[in-house]
């Protein structure tokens, strides 16, 4: 571990029971490299420091982002401009290199992680090295979750690898919501989908029909479907059904209504259907769900 004015940074031992949690940190840190400085700092372990003419290759993912200040990052024979608010994604096993602008240095944040979580979302596209380089959206809610990690491991708080692999899960989150079309260059959509998931998630409004809702949204339903599912990974249709069978466990575990009350009030159309559809999303009929938490509870 090192710790100066301008740079911190750790690098974690890693045992069975964090493999065994499925995501594991390999490092934290952050630098703040001021104009002309020298890049990389010193200090960091054999496999991980590099200079600017070898480069380097990783066996674990990085996940780095710039808050302030220019640079480049070179991957694979490709180049790219770094400009504050930006991330990019280091992937095992192929040779990169990275280094601020001498004009301007930049301050820059990384966590490393690895473990079945994070190659399975790689394996399932939600991260690729064909596009490495992210532009931030959200960078307060990003800049506050590297904080947040950075801080835990300041504070060496116990199962430390698990705390901080639910704020490196954070901020994959975040930059896979960078990656999704729609809100750069157009405030209105991401106005335009929140303001519909309100509408569907108020138990107050039974809610029009959903070309209707889109309509009255200011967008065609087309655009709307495919934008939603883009958003929330379900279709617009799936979401109100989701939020509908979501209340009526609320229901069926908080009040005594019947079955058929529960099912009028959540909106569908029959008290067969509601229960059709429960049964299929819960593995258990309305009735049996309720018994059985009353069966928990005694």
């Amino acid at each position: 571990m090192q710790r100066h004015v301008q740079t911190f940074f750790r690098y974690f031992p890693i045992s069975e029971r964090d493999r065994l949690w499925g995501l594991y940190l390999t490092t934290a840190g952050e630098s703040r490299i001021p104009p002309g400085s020298a890049y990389p700092p010193t200090g960091h372990p054999g496999g991980y420091h590099f200079d600017w003419k070898r480069g380097r290759v990783l066996r674990e993912y990085q996940f780095v982002y710039i808050s302030a200040g220019r640079g480049v990052l070179e991957m694979v024979g490709t180049r790219w401009r770094i400009t504050p608010g930006q991330a990019f994604i280091l992937f095992p096993g192929l040779w990169h290199r990275y280094r601020p602008d001498v004009r301007t240095g930049w301050s820059e944040h990384w966590v490393g992680c690895d473990g079945p979580v994070v190659r399975n979302l790689v394996r399932n596209g939600f991260f690729s090295p064909r596009r490495p380089v992210l532009r931030v959206r959200e960078e307060d809610l990003l800049l506050g979750a590297f904080s947040s990690l950075i801080d835990a491991v300041h504070a060496g708080r116990p199962a430390l690898q698990q705390v901080t692999a639910g704020g490196a899960l954070s901020i994959m989150s975040l930059l896979y919501s960078a990656q999704q079309p729609g809100q750069a260059g157009h405030p209105s959509v991401g106005r335009a989908i929140h303001e519909a998931m309100r509408r569907m998630a108020d138990p107050t409004q039974a809610g029009p029909p959903l070309p209707e809702l889109a309509r009255r949204l200011g967008v065609s339903y087309t655009w709307f479907r495919r934008m939603f599912a883009h958003h929330t990974g379900l279709s617009p249709h799936q979401y109100r059904i989701q939020i509908k069978v979501g209340r009526a466990r609320s229901l069926l575990s908080d009040t005594a209504l019947t079955v058929k009350e529960i099912a009028f009030r959540c909106g569908f159309e029959s008290e067969h259907y509601f229960s059709r559809l429960f049964k299929r999303k819960t593995g258990a009929a309305p009735g049996q769900w309720r018994r059985s938490l009353a069966g928990r509870r005694s």
